[in-house]
């Protein structure tokens, strides 16, 4: 018996690709909605039997079907025999080829991705890379990674380098400087222990 949830994701996916061609020319609106419809052979309104609120909802189901095209792409790769910082990279590289077509609705799509879809974006690249983390470095490593994904995006829809290698460098250059958090994390902690111990010492 089909799954409803997967009919109903099949039916916004295909809304979505229905739409993007209109979204290229006239943003995120309802009326490439309803083009996108239209070019179903459904009605105006047809939206709104997928989604309660389209234009929001349709934007984070975007970023929700880059998520599901990126892991597609990784489902080819061995990501064990990677270090962690590769397995990141590549993770973003892939979730940025998937969206290679659609660079413009990307670039429009950009003021409206809500935080939610973003972290959910960075949680599932860090979960897929295997991370365990369930202290201070979890939250810290999402937070990290949210500026690093977005960052990227930007550089990666001005760059004109051949093959995006520009991006490519750019993206090796912030997993650098979050790989070095885990450093940072326990250096710090180490000198308010010693701060703490010293302290204690004195009132001992």
């Amino acid at each position: 018996m089909p799954n409803p949830t997967d009919q109903l994701q099949e039916l916004k996916d295909q809304l979505l690709m229905a739409s993007l061609p209109h979204i290229v020319f006239d943003g995120w609106g309802k009326g490439s909605l309803n083009a996108g419809s239209i070019s179903l052979g459904k009605e105006m309104g047809y939206p709104y039997s997928l989604f309660s609120d389209p234009v929001k909802e349709m934007v984070a189901h975007f970023s929700n079907w880059a998520d599901r095209e990126m892991l597609k792409k990784l489902d080819a790769i061995d990501l064990q025999s990677l270090k962690i910082r590769q397995r990141i990279a590549t993770s973003v590289r892939c979730r940025l080829e998937s969206l290679a077509d659609h660079e413009e609705a990307v670039a429009r799509s950009l003021f409206y991705v809500s935080p939610r879809s973003l972290y959910e974006t960075v949680d599932l690249i860090w979960r897929t890379a295997g991370d365990t983390s369930v202290d201070f470095n979890f939250y810290t490593k999402r937070m990290l990674l949210s500026a690093v994904l977005t960052s990227t995006t930007t550089c990666w829809l001005a760059d004109k380098s051949e093959g995006h290698n520009d991006t490519w460098d750019f993206l090796d250059r912030r997993i650098e400087d979050v790989m070095q958090i885990p450093k940072l994390n326990a250096f710090f902690q180490s000198k308010v222990e010693n701060c703490f111990g010293s302290i204690r010492g004195r009132f001992s």
